[in-house]
């Protein structure tokens, strides 16, 4: 067995050993059963440290090339070669291609999209396209007094699991805090849940399969489509007006089919920004319990109300259980917390819970304590009121520089009552452009509205977001879009 050993090299001795002893076997110059020399041989004809030929020899054993038993010698071990002559295994992607062939195919580019809003912004880009608090606004002085009170109380379980339906502490100031919003449960009404994202999935899983229609806002919630695709429901869109999703359309789907649940977002709404009234709220709810449709109310934005009057959730008015509520801290405090709730009648909670044992145990423990401590102090409360006054300025900076710098023969937008988004519609000829990428090269980012339905329209519409800007970076990507959409056919 022929090695060089060249001491004089960045790579060590030890890599060099297991390098040509790997090769020399991959190549076959070792075949099966070739006894190597002792540790103590090598070391000595090498000139290196035993201790290192040891080291070698069990790196070697681990990855499968040696073998050896107390007492004898170390030899070449009988690998496993691939099967060259399996017409199965002959292309290298051949197997997930066959194994993935008849499952759900998503759509990569939709869903990929959400990782490229996570990397880091351009400095020189002006980001509308993000549905994210700002975390300046973020008071990390209250955060740390949190998680300072958390990680002390030795009685709570910090380290260790979490019923699955929440940590009851926290599940207790969610039905307080809910309380504020005429939304009446008990503590066997709500599951916490790892955001809306996992509340929408735990949701289809329970109630939805193959052959069950759902119905739903156009446009809607972007990450509702591809979990529509992959439980391959039926999906029956209803248009969204200036006051909601229209009532006429959903009564004659009434009549037509079978509707099972109907996903909607009454208040500011994604992405259109428009809230339901309250007489639409109580016909929909009148003409699902005629009907036995589940409704899921979706309620990611509520807190945010800034002009008018707005009215409460649909929830607060359900006497007959058939509203599955949806919270979450992810728009109002921090996303990263990956924290969500649900609100419903307590058999469909069971239903839940017990499929949220299923998939994932429970939800983070130290994040459910520490935003427990948060809502006890009185904090979350403050952080509410805190966000209210700053983007009130920023929404009302927002609407002041849209009709001063939008070109108004090429575009039309709805003014909201709260919420960090507004919603515009391009008058303008170019059908097949790439509208993220154009205004991306006038410096700021904004979403396709495209992104938002199940049914792509023609029209262009934009989708921007005041929730990580500041008044100065409002108006200043809103001049930078006005600009750009005056220089578009």
């Amino acid at each position: 067995m022929l090695l060089n050993i060249d001491k004089t090299k960045s790579e060590s001795v030890f890599n060099q050993l297991v390098s040509q002893i790997s090769s020399l076997i991959d190549s076959g110059d070792l075949q099966e059963g070739f006894q190597l020399p002792s540790s103590r041989q090598l070391a000595v004809s090498l000139g290196v440290n035993r201790s290192t030929v040891i080291r070698a020899y069990e790196e070697l054993w681990a990855l499968g090339y040696l073998e050896s038993t107390p007492g004898s010698y170390t030899k070449v071990r009988k690998r496993k070669v691939g099967n060259r002559e399996c017409k199965h295994f002959a292309e290298k992607d051949t197997f997930w291609e066959e194994m993935l062939n008849s499952s759900y195919k998503p759509d990569f580019e939709k869903v990929n999209k959400f990782s490229k809003l996570i990397i880091s912004d351009n400095d020189s880009v002006i980001s509308f396209d993000r549905l994210e608090p700002d975390s300046r606004l973020i008071d990390v002085r209250l955060i740390n007094n949190c998680y300072r009170e958390a990680i002390s109380n030795q009685e709570q379980n910090v380290f260790g699991y979490c019923h699955p339906r929440g940590y009851e502490p926290l599940r207790h100031s969610i039905v307080s805090h809910m309380r504020l919003h005429g939304v009446n449960s008990t503590d066997e009404n709500i599951l916490v849940t790892n955001g809306s994202q996992n509340s929408l999935q735990l949701i289809f899983q329970a109630f939805i399969s193959k052959d069950d229609v759902v119905a739903a806002e156009s446009p809607t919630y972007s990450m509702l489509i591809p979990l529509i695709k992959y439980f391959g429901c039926k999906i029956l869109e209803i248009p969204v007006n200036d006051d909601g999703l229209d009532i006429s359309v959903l009564k004659e789907y009434l009549k037509r089919y079978p509707i099972k649940m109907i996903y909607t977002m009454p208040t500011f709404h994604n992405p259109t920004s428009v809230t339901m009234p309250q007489d639409k709220r109580e016909e929909l709810l009148t003409l699902c319990e005629k009907h036995k449709v589940i409704i899921v109310e979706d309620s990611i934005e509520e807190e945010m109300k800034y002009f008018g009057k707005v009215h409460l959730p649909i929830k607060s008015i359900d006497t007959h259980g058939v509203v599955i509520y949806l919270g979450s801290f992810s728009k109002i405090l921090a996303p990263g917390f990956r924290l969500g709730w649900i609100i419903a009648d307590e058999e469909c909670i069971k239903r839940l819970t017990t499929l949220k044992t299923i998939f994932d145990l429970s939800s983070n423990t130290f994040s459910q304590i520490m935003l427990h401590q948060f809502c006890k102090n009185g904090y979350y409360e403050l952080h509410i009121r805190k966000f209210l006054r700053a983007f009130k300025k920023r929404m009302k900076t927002a609407l002041k520089a849209l009709k001063t710098y939008m070109p108004a023969d090429k575009v039309t937008w709805n003014e909201p009552l709260g919420g960090f988004l507004i919603w515009i519609k391009l008058n303008v000829k170019s059908k097949d452009i790439d509208i993220e990428e154009y205004f991306r090269k006038y410096g700021v980012s904004i979403t396709s509205g495209r992104s938002f339905f199940y049914t792509p329209p023609e029209e262009h519409y934009i989708r921007f977001s005041i929730s990580k800007c500041n008044e100065h970076e409002i108006e200043e990507g809103i001049r930078r879009m006005a600009k750009a959409i005056e220089n578009l056919d």
